[in-house]
């Protein structure tokens, strides 16, 4: 046959995402999808890509990323850009309970407040239900794959604003609703982030019940849970007892189980050196909750350090009405007191804690890649002051990277169980703008690290593995339609990269290893060059 497809991927070995071993085979691409899949030198297309030495693999999948306030802007691929040298093809957004719809005017301006640290700029809202927004972003056009997860908080704003309170019952009848409806329109799942304003004040009765409307609709439940560490202001009694991170993970379990829906537990980090020792024990609680019958799973990062908002580690009474509280003389003294213990509980230093943005305040500017200890030091206060100046002064906007995410630089034990892990995907939870000169290492090299130095390097799964979990795993778990295998009929979403070379680069630095990245059958990388000529992803839509 003679130029029966529009690209062939010639010579290389194919890793299909299933988990099963390489093999040698080309790669048929037409009008965007794999249309063949045969022995070396049996097609030919219009145009040839030489994969010779590389391995041809599915365009990796991420279970878990911020990138919601960027995708609706003209120029997102150029933001986004480290995502796509570093393979990935598709995205899920939405995580953590924030998310772009539903929306009311009312609760655009909560929504905005939430979504500080995700924006690049002032964001206009053109719609207020999923369904306008998916329409939206569609006309405009991506530069990836998009699935949407529709946000517990944002949906709590359009409900009842920012009540530090439950729901009473007619709310309640109103958050499912507006889930459902979310649901049918088109999200893939409902995401909660429990450590944040609002969902911080969600019982599990509501997460219960939401639960339930997920499973009716046959969605998924992923959330960032109320505590990462042995011990949180979350829970009581605080010192007896199993580890807080412990309970959180029983919490979420139980509201899945008692509501019926999958669950997702997003980026499973043990923060704090004296927390570390209990993840043997999260883990463990994971595998007897599959064996009972729930559906559950979990993702993570291959760094010990990931980026949140300062206020992540506030206990839910000063976010409750924080422009006032963080200025209270008598909540500062007490808030001192609960940092002193909960710092040496945890074996967290204020060197741990790196502010990368200042929350667009010019005064907070020189101190972006500076750690709290060094800024304590600059402003000649106590550390303690130096955190509650920057969250004060950036409203509890700025962004910060935390370290001792399931280890240090002298001990990964627990990240390496984690990313061991049959039941974990891998993600980047990455939160890319323009603003800010520092960034999360994770938004550059994420799934290269996995490829090289967690798989090749340190053998803990094989290659195979690797991408497995990087591909139809997370695509399986959100029920991503078309996307996550390299099989006829699936989109033609490819990466190439060497597997003697593919790592990380250095801080901030593109890939090393990554030869080509196609999307729906367009080379959209080239040695790390992009080829932004036109958006070629989709608005992914759950069916």
């Amino acid at each position: 046959m003679t130029d029966e497809f529009d690209l062939v991927v010639r010579g290389g070995d194919v890793i299909d995402g299933t988990g099963r071993p390489r093999f040698a085979a080309d790669v048929g691409i037409k009008e965007g999808q794999v249309a063949a899949l045969t022995v070396p030198g049996a097609i030919t297309g219009k145009a040839t890509l030489d994969a010779r030495g590389l391995v041809v693999a599915p365009g990796f999948v991420d279970i878990h990323s911020h990138a919601d306030w960027l995708l609706p802007l003209d120029d997102h691929g150029e933001i986004l850009a480290p995502m796509l040298r570093q393979g990935v093809t598709s995205l899920v957004v939405g995580n953590c309970g924030h998310s772009l719809a539903p929306v009311t005017e009312d609760s655009t301006r909560l929504a905005d407040v939430s979504s500080e640290i995700l924006r690049d700029r002032a964001f206009p809202y053109a719609w207020r239900s999923t369904a306008e927004m998916l329409d939206a972003i569609e006309a405009r056009g991506v530069a990836f794959n998009v699935a949407f997860l529709a946000g517990h908080g944002t949906i709590r704003q359009s409900v009842m604003g920012n009540a530090p309170r439950a729901p009473a019952p007619d709310e309640l009848d109103a958050l499912r609703r507006a889930t459902r409806d979310a649901l049918r329109e088109g999200a893939f799942g409902l995401s909660a982030g429990l450590a944040y304003k609002p969902g911080v004040f969600a019982p599990s009765d509501e997460l219960a019940s939401l639960c339930n409307v997920v499973a009716e609709e046959g969605a998924i439940f992923t959330v960032h849970g109320r505590a990462y560490v042995w011990i949180s202001p979350f829970y009581k009694p605080m010192l007896l007892g199993a580890p807080h991170n412990v309970r959180s993970v029983d919490e979420l379990v139980t509201a899945a189980k008692r509501g019926g829906a999958r669950l997702q537990l997003s980026h499973q980090i043990f923060i704090g050196r004296r927390t570390w020792r209990t993840y043997p024990t999260v883990l463990r609680r994971i595998e007897e909750a599959v064996a009972s019958g729930v559906d559950v799973a979990f993702d993570a990062f291959p760094y010990t350090v990931g980026n949140t908002t300062i206020n992540a580690i506030l206990p839910a009474w000063v976010l409750d009405h924080f422009e006032e509280r963080i200025r209270d003389p008598k909540v500062l003294a007490r808030l001192r007191r609960e940092f002193a213990m909960f710092r040496l509980a945890l074996g967290l230093d204020w060197s741990d804690i790196t502010v990368t943005w200042g929350g667009g305040k010019a005064s907070l500017e020189p101190l972006e890649g500076l750690d709290i200890a060094a800024i304590a030091r600059r402003l000649g206060v106590s550390p303690f002051d130096a955190y509650v100046h920057v969250s004060r002064e950036s409203s509890g906007a700025a962004r910060v990277l935390i370290g001792t995410y399931s280890g240090d630089d002298t001990d990964e034990e627990p990240l390496r169980a984690v990313l061991s892990h049959r039941l974990c995907a891998f993600e980047t939870d990455a939160i890319l703008t323009r603003r800010g000169r520092f960034h999360n290492p994770a938004s550059f090299g994420t799934f290269p690290r996995v490829l090289g130095r967690y798989s090749r390097d340190l053998g803990l799964f094989s290659l195979e593995e690797a991408v497995r979990r990087m591909t139809s795993f997370p695509a399986e778990r959100v029920g991503l339609p078309g996307v996550g295998r390299l099989a006829p009929g699936h989109a033609a979403d490819l990466v190439l990269f060497d597997p003697l070379r593919v790592g990380e680069g250095g801080p901030n630095a593109p890939p090393v290893g990554i030869d080509k990245v196609v999307l729906g059958g367009h080379v959209v990388v080239d040695r790390g060059a992009m080829r932004l000529d036109r958006p070629r992803g989709r608005v992914l839509r759950r069916r």
